[in-house]
């Protein structure tokens, strides 16, 4: 006795055109989980380098706000270092004094320090490092330079002298005009490989 049509089941030609589509909606699936994996990583990565930028500049920031006009005194040096020293030309790198800054209670330290900012131009980065005080005994107590930014291709440091001298490089150095310890402004460009030109400006009273 013949069976009806409706009680047959798959060929073989319909099983393997079935498993076909099933085969080709996982592999759709799978690509559009790894898209959006790697969207994910992605946005993190930026996140994270964008954290990274805030953190640095709000450090920038921080401690042109808290220069103080006195000076830093080398050890061994017969003469101190001005307040406010531009090298950011020659040497790629400037140096300020700061001051007010908190200090943890059991912190043998008066709040004062001498910050060098400093562009690695071999390994395109900016560096700070920290003298803890202004009068250090030796060598020993200058702190280890820390990256603070990545991808820098170039550092220049500008201070506004007034309404007759204007905007100046080279504030501090020697052999060069007569000036107070610290410029009216200061204003920072970092060139940044990845975000273009970061500029920071702070005014002094």
């Amino acid at each position: 006795m013949t069976r009806p049509a409706s009680d047959r089941g798959l060929t073989l030609l319909e099983l393997v055109a079935v498993l076909a589509i099933f085969a080709l909606v996982a592999v759709m699936g799978l690509q559009a989980l790894s898209g959006m994996m790697r969207a994910r990583d992605r946005l993190t990565e930026a996140d994270e380098r964008a954290a990274a930028l805030a953190r640095g500049l709000t450090l920038l920031r921080e401690d042109l706000k808290s220069a103080a006009a006195m000076p830093f005194w080398p050890p061994d040096a017969l003469d101190p270092d001005p307040a406010l020293l531009d090298l950011t030309g020659p040497e790629g790198r400037f140096a300020l004094t700061t001051a007010g800054r908190g200090v943890l209670p059991e912190v043998q330290a008066a709040g004062q320090a001498r910050v060098i900012w400093r562009h690695d131009r071999e390994a395109d980065r900016l560096t700070r490092q920290i003298w803890p005080v202004l009068r250090p005994a030796s060598d020993q107590a200058l702190a280890p330079e820390t990256t603070v930014f990545e991808q820098v291709a170039g550092l220049r440091l500008r201070a506004y002298a007034g309404l007759e001298e204007g905007w100046v490089a080279d504030w501090g150095q020697p052999d060069l005009a007569l000036r107070p310890a610290l410029p009216k402004a200061i204003s920072v460009e970092i060139e940044s490989i990845t975000y273009g030109p970061l500029r920071i400006v702070v005014a002094y009273p």
